[in-house]
């Protein structure tokens, strides 16, 4: 009677612990019939008591489970290994549909019979399969992406550098011409004449100055910029820029506030590259602000940095330009801004030749109509000790 009872008692443990299991779990015996099956057996694969217990593994759900791949592992891998983990068996079932399945394997010897029970847990990764493919195909497509648009930035690149030379080249004679008729080298010119020589070369230069844009944007973008670094006396620097636009801030009744610090130290910088900054940032400032209107520059400067700042009270920026403006070619749609000459390109190169010196840009406005303030800071790279100076030049 005790022995029954303690039969009957390790039946229903081993049973609980089978159906405690959240996977689908089935146990066979050594002549591959079911035993017993998990509840998570029968609710997945959608079977009955019945129709399961007793019935051999290969007929099961009107011979459903006869798979080749099931077949291998329970016939020829099970007999020569004990266990085995993660075998993939892909199938159609016709109640269920297409399913991917990780089916773990124990071989278990019964301690008073020879027999032997085999544990077969079932593990469903049919999404799980799905989406790792799914990333797998995605990052295929976008690695082929990555490449397409790096290929056509660089042919872009590459299209752009060289059709600049070609174009300069011409553009250069044209100007070089202009420039001789003008100053009536090879004979006197009527006003008519002399003013149309002058478009000429305006427009020549404009084009040349828009050429020059594209090609350092080319570059830029190649990765092909370099700096040719210099002992630079960037206060000199400052007064020389200025005054390359004072004619044109004069012309326009423009106010020009100078604050530039006395003992603004030199730098360690690219010469051309540092003019062509602040040159285009200042002269944005002339070009965007309206007759009678504001300009300025001060600096700042600590042991390891200086810092230049361009404002001017002119047009502004709306808050949602304020990323676009970076972008190449990008200009503000106003109808002051139509007036004026540009390829949107000034800004994004301005900001890539002080990222290189390894500087630092920042541009900040309060809004349409309410002014543009450019801040940059370049680093001194020199070891000396600078008095810091915050005595500046009046400003009304």
């Amino acid at each position: 009677m005790n022995k029954i009872s303690t039969k009957k008692e390790l039946l229903e443990y081993s049973e609980s612990i089978v159906n405690t299991v959240r996977e689908p779990l089935i146990v066979l015996d050594q002549h591959l019939r079911v035993v017993t099956a998990s509840r998570s057996f029968y609710e997945f694969f959608r079977a009955n008591h019945k129709d399961t217990v007793g019935k051999l593994i290969y007929n099961l759900g009107n011979n459903q489970w006869n798979i080749p791949k099931l077949r291998e592992l329970l016939e020829t891998i099970l007999p020569q290994k004990t266990s085995f983990d993660d075998y993939k068996v892909e199938h159609n079932f016709k109640t269920i549909g297409w399913r991917t399945m990780l089916l773990n394997a124990r071989q278990i010897k019964r301690t008073q019979s020879k027999d032997r029970i085999i544990l077969l847990s079932i593990e469903d990764i049919t999404e799980r399969n799905a989406i790792q493919e799914g990333l797998v195909k995605a990052n295929k497509e976008l690695e082929v992406l990555t490449n397409d648009l790096e290929s056509a930035a660089r042919v872009k690149s590459e299209f752009l550098a060289n059709m600049s030379h070609e174009l300069r080249t011409p553009l250069n004679s044209i100007n070089g011409f202009s420039e001789v008729l003008y100053d009536e080298t090879f004979g006197t010119l009527n006003d008519k004449q002399k003013q149309y020589v002058k478009n000429v070369l305006v427009s020549g230069k404009h084009l040349l100055l828009l050429i020059n844009e594209i090609l350092d944007m080319a570059k830029i973008e190649a990765g092909k910029m370099t700096l040719t670094i210099s002992h630079l006396p960037i206060r000199q620097v400052l007064y020389e820029i200025t005054g390359l636009t004072a004619d044109t801030a004069n012309q326009k009744q423009l106010d020009m506030c100078l604050e530039i610090a006395d003992d603004l130290p030199p730098i360690e910088a690219d010469s051309l590259k540092v003019k062509q900054i602040l040159y285009n940032l200042l002269s944005n400032a002339v070009k965007f602000t309206p007759d009678e209107g504001q300009i300025g520059v001060k600096t700042r400067h600590t042991d390891t940095e200086i810092e230049i700042t361009i404002w001017d009270t002119g047009i502004g920026i709306a808050a949602e330009n304020m990323e676009k403006i970076f972008e190449g070619f990008f200009r503000i749609e106003t109808p002051y801004s139509r007036l004026t000459e540009g390829t949107g390109l000034g800004l994004p190169i301005a900001k890539s030749l002080v990222k290189l010196h390894g500087g630092e840009f920042v541009i900040e406005s309060e809004g349409v109509n309410k002014g543009t303030s450019v801040r940059i800071t370049l680093p001194i790279k020199q070891k000396q000790m600078v008095k810091n100076n915050e005595n500046q030049n009046s400003c009304s």
